[in-house]
């Protein structure tokens, strides 16, 4: 990947710049530096995720996000010997702080102020419960999980069923184009939030940016006060029903069920090695405790 980021920079005449690796998630990145000096951040996406007219469709969204801390793009979509590539201005900071109800409460204001942006039709994709949990879901199929035993994917399953009655149930305006992966490594910290990384950005619910949020902290002792912390920030901006805040566990099941599915299909990524073992496990636990609060 390192020859496609030197030849992007050749296409926006920054030859100037070096591009320094930094992870491999959904997509490559890597900093862009000119004398050492952060410039900015190149995301080159995965073959055959998104393509050219929806990574077009979120740098227009982005495009709109008037008065809200973002890392703006730099660049239009290039495309580098079929590689896709954008350049983001590089913001200075730190990832908030995991398990943090201060972190949650401004992520909630954050996707508030983002929601105020969500009535706009774009090439996105559509995050309903087939395509976060399906088997040919966008991230994978988390059956395929080796972790699973039978009667693991019979809970899973379960509790899938009872989420997918509940959201059928779930009447609410309160849909249309969020981030859908506001997580704390999609924030970062200086003396501001900034959110970043809008690649998954797509349609659904208001309330699936809440379980974003609250990714990989699903199992957590102190998850009540986290989501209390989110619509706590949340409505600082915009105010939330009770319908709202009952369907949150139903899309913070589903969201967690996403993430096994993605764990399943990425295992080449550095960052689901160090999560990986005991992940399917904790998932299964975390069905249970659904199916036993619903009944």
């Amino acid at each position: 990947m390192i020859k496609i980021a030197e030849k992007a920079l050749e296409k926006i005449g920054r030859t100037d710049c070096t591009p320094f690796f930094h992870q491999v998630s959904e997509n490559t990145t890597y900093i862009i530096k000119k004398n050492n000096v952060p410039l900015y951040t190149l995301r080159i996406s995965r073959k055959g995720y998104r393509t050219f007219s929806q990574l077009a469709s979120e740098l227009k969204w982005i495009e709109t996000l008037d008065g809200i801390d973002i890392a703006k793009p730099v660049s239009r979509v290039l495309d580098i010997e079929g590689h896709f590539c954008i350049f983001f201005e590089y913001i200075n900071g730190k990832m908030p702080k995991y398990n943090d109800e201060n972190t949650l409460y401004n992520i909630g204001r954050i996707s508030a102020r983002l929601h105020k942006f969500a009535d706009i039709r774009l090439d996105r994709p559509v995050w309903s419960l087939e395509n976060m949990t399906g088997p040919r879901g966008a991230w994978g199929n988390w059956r395929e999980n080796d972790e699973l035993t039978d009667k693991s994917r019979d809970i899973i399953e379960k509790a899938l069923g009872i989420a997918a009655k509940l959201t059928d149930n779930y009447i609410s305006d309160k849909y249309g184009l969020i981030h859908a992966d506001l997580r704390i490594t999609n924030i970062i910290e200086n003396d501001r939030y900034f959110a970043i990384d809008f690649d998954d950005c797509g349609y659904g619910y208001f309330m699936q940016d809440m379980a974003a949020a609250l990714s990989f902290m699903e199992g957590s002792d102190n998850i009540e006060k986290l989501k209390a912390a989110w619509i706590k920030g949340y409505e600082t901006i915009s105010p939330l029903n009770d319908e709202d805040k009952y369907i949150a566990d139903a899309f913070i099941l589903l969201r967690r069920i996403q993430l096994l599915a993605w764990v399943t299909s990425h295992t080449d990524s550095e960052y689901v090695t160090g999560i990986r073992p005991g992940f399917g496990k904790e998932s299964t636990e975390i069905a249970l405790r659904f199916i036993n609060k619903q009944i």
